[in-house]
């Protein structure tokens, strides 16, 4: 029955906006893409098994074709992409295994001041959980629709439903479902003063355990302008969970700037404080310093070297990664120098950081993950390109249930593509650029 719910939900989020864009005005100047795709990659990593001590190097062949379907008009795009993949290793036979990955992203300007968009991103793989760090075949699915009002060049409302879920074969502690309503307000009262507002509720329910929660969230930050791309801020964040293993509650009061040159690029910091009250008789109550960070910006310094740099921090109830590990507080940052040997080589290097928190009662787990890497493209034709990379893993943890490791990898990948697909808004540079270096 669970499954079969969400079947429905899925489908009827995809069907609603389908018939919306089949439905809506002609298209009047609509063009169509479909591109296919194929791509080898050979790796070797000094550390198959992410141990401490027990390292075993390991050699696989990854084989993936994928197809891209889109539908573009002046004021409505529909993005469908689906790739099939399989992993062969050379020694752990065992975890051969095949992935899928199917998305469809479109949106709609159904007028001069609404936007509607919609989103469904599927996925089915053997991977490591984090938790853990054992492989487990699962299914993890997003789905989002959302609705955007625009009436006045910063003064916008957003409504957003994300329903999501983590499937997996085995019983596993962090399989779960969960419905994430949401919404926002952005309105300048004058040329220098304004103000944003936010809502949230989320409720998981997870499959093995009886720990459901239901999280309200709200904050709300007053703006001062003091130039055309310069604001100050005073904001205050609040979020209550109400969860079998205890209520918690975060006071969040934060001061900052931010500083947005372009629309893809700037600096937000904020400095605060998080109270953390635990209704738990096991937990102490915690008032910490929290440093609320959101970075993104490319420098140019020629025509054949940049430096994108991109960081970001915040909390969460639940672990994106690990659902089972509950209330999460993260830092990451991270940056990529490229610079153009010649017109088709190009070599680039590579550097993050991450830190997650788990501070659930009895947990108190902290990861540390440091990345470095170095690649080099070569494009000999104009739908081919090579790519030979090395990187360095380095992974910390007080987790009783992993241990510390480090690794080595080298791959090898080349891919056909006839032309450079058009996709949807979130394959933006930043994102481009975190999958890089975080994924």
């Amino acid at each position: 029955m669970k499954n079969l719910n969400k079947f429905i939900i899925m489908n009827t989020g995809l069907t609603l906006f389908i018939l919306l864009f089949l439905t809506a005005p002609v298209f009047s100047e609509m063009r169509t893409q479909f591109v296919p795709s194929v791509s080898i990659t050979e790796k070797y990593t000094d550390n198959h098994l992410q141990t401490e001590n027990n390292k075993k190097d390991e050699f696989s062949t990854a084989y993936s074709a994928g197809l891209s379907f889109g539908l573009i008009d002046k004021n409505k795009s529909m993005f469908l992409e689906y790739r099939s993949g399989y992993t062969d290793y050379a020694s752990f036979d065992e975890e051969d295994s095949w992935t899928h990955a199917l998305s469809l992203n479109g949106q709609s300007q159904v007028s001069k001041h609404v936007n509607l968009s919609f989103s469904e991103n599927y996925v089915r793989d053997l991977s490591r959980t984090l938790r853990t760090n054992t492989l487990e075949k699962h299914d993890v699915n997003t789905t989002s629709a959302g609705m955007t009002y625009e009436f006045g060049p910063e003064n916008r409302l957003g409504l957003n439903y994300t329903y999501s879920f983590d499937d997996y074969e085995d019983p596993n502690a962090d399989a779960h479902t969960s419905h994430t309503p949401s919404a926002s307000f952005s309105y300048w009262f004058t040329p220098q003063w304004g103000m944003n507002l936010g809502a949230s509720y989320e409720k998981t329910e997870y499959d093995i355990s009886s720990n459901e929660s239901e999280t309200w969230s709200g904050n709300i930050r007053v703006l001062k302008s003091i130039t055309r791309h310069f604001d100050t801020y005073v904001a205050y964040a609040h979020t209550f969970t109400d969860q079998v293993s205890g209520d918690h509650t975060i006071h969040n009061p934060s001061v900052g700037f931010d500083w947005r040159p372009t629309d893809d690029s700037g600096i937000s910091i904020g400095l605060g404080v998080l109270f953390q009250e635990w209704d738990n008789q096991n937990s102490d109550d915690s008032r910490d310093l929290f440093l609320d960070l959101d970075m993104y910006k490319t420098f140019d310094f020629s025509r054949k070297s940049t430096l994108s740099i991109t960081g970001s921090s915040g909390y969460r109830s639940t672990s994106e990664d690990a659902a089972s590990l509950g209330f999460e507080i993260y830092y990451r940052a991270g940056a990529l120098f490229s610079y153009r040997v010649t017109r088709r080589l190009t070599a680039d290097l590579n550097a993050s950081y991450q830190v997650s928190q788990f501070d659930e009662p009895g947990l108190n787990r902290q990861d540390n993950t440091l990345g470095l890497g170095a690649g080099l493209v070569w494009a000999p034709l104009q739908w081919m390109n090579t790519r030979l990379s090395y990187s360095f893993n380095d992974f910390d943890t007080n987790a009783a249930l992993r241990d510390d490791y480090q690794e080595n990898m080298v791959s090898f990948t080349i891919s056909f593509v006839p032309s450079q697909p058009v996709r949807f808004g979130a394959s933006t540079p930043r994102a481009t650029l975190e999958n890089q270096l975080f994924e």
